[in-house]
């Protein structure tokens, strides 16, 4: 099978935003690394806490036009 990358992302685009997340942490799992990034435990923890904000529903996601948008108005 060789699905058209464009379309998978197309697709995926559509879903609500805990499962775009839910993919995206599956796919970079199965990613192999050569050099073993080395995160404080304190950075661990943290990333386990957001993505069970996401998992559970109870994070609030903003996309990234309106995050850029956001910020930029905090700089005039």
């Amino acid at each position: 099978m060789n699905p058209d990358p464009n379309r998978l992302i197309d697709e995926a685009m559509q879903l609500q935003p805990s499962i775009r997340a839910f993919i995206a942490e599956v796919i970079l799992d199965t990613l192999d690394c050569e050099d073993n990034f080395l995160v404080s435990s304190a950075w661990q923890v943290e990333m386990q806490k957001r993505c069970a904000a996401i998992d559970t529903g109870t994070a609030r996601l903003v996309d990234n036009e309106s995050a850029f948008r956001s910020l930029r108005g905090s700089l005039v």
